[in-house]
């Protein structure tokens, strides 16, 4: 997936999917599972149009910004709340999906930017469950998807990419220290950074 996911209205699921269910090919499709998938034809990110079968729609600049914009009022509460509950598994649960995720970004491999923006994914999830509240992952989850479902990593520098790796060292950080003023400013920061990333490259492709 590129970047023209959020540059046109719809994107047809392959052929080769045609035959499953909506929910199993988006999960194939974007490395999701069967349930956050399904989150996303409920959340109107998919439709039927007859004989053509099941599109996904494309999301525009202003859902991008809508969802970064709520992502960085929310996101920030649930890394403070995170330093104050997370528990020693978590944090190193979050140590070593970053590990993983620097180690796909110095891979050579072909898949090497999907293995990283899967694992950029895994760590938010990890971080909205060590934060330990139903309600706040419930209001959340359903933005934490949006850099699969854009592409957003297909465009990133390696120094971009290496920059969110040291991004989550420093949130884990204060994490580790039970910080949450810090641990909320390097969310915040974070987000607005990548926000700003999101900005300039659709700025230099206008």
């Amino acid at each position: 997936m590129t970047d023209e996911a959020y540059d046109h209205k719809v994107v047809h699921v392959p052929e080769g999917l045609a035959g499953e269910r909506v929910d199993t090919a988006l999960a194939r499709l974007l490395g999701l599972s069967r349930t956050r998938a399904s989150d996303l034809v409920a959340d109107g990110l998919v439709k039927h149009e007859g004989r053509r079968g099941a599109v996904v729609l494309g999301w525009q600049d202003r859902d991008i910004d809508e969802a970064f914009e709520l992502r960085m009022l929310l996101e920030p509460y649930s890394a403070k709340a995170a330093a104050e509950r997370a528990t020693p598994e978590q944090i190193l649960e979050l140590e070593r999906i970053n590990q993983c995720m620097l180690d796909a970004v110095n891979s050579n491999d072909p898949d090497s930017v999907a293995r990283v923006q899967h694992y950029n994914n895994q760590f938010h999830h990890a971080l909205l469950n060590a934060a330990q509240s139903a309600r706040v992952r419930s209001m959340v989850e359903s933005l934490l998807d949006m850099p699969i479902i854009i592409g957003s990593f297909y465009f990133y520098t390696r120094d971009d990419m290496l920059r969110s790796v040291e991004h989550h060292r420093q949130i884990i950080a204060a994490l580790r220290a039970r910080d949450a003023e810090c641990a909320q400013i390097a969310v915040r920061f974070h987000l607005a950074s990548t926000h700003l990333l999101f900005r300039s490259h659709r700025k230099s492709r206008a």
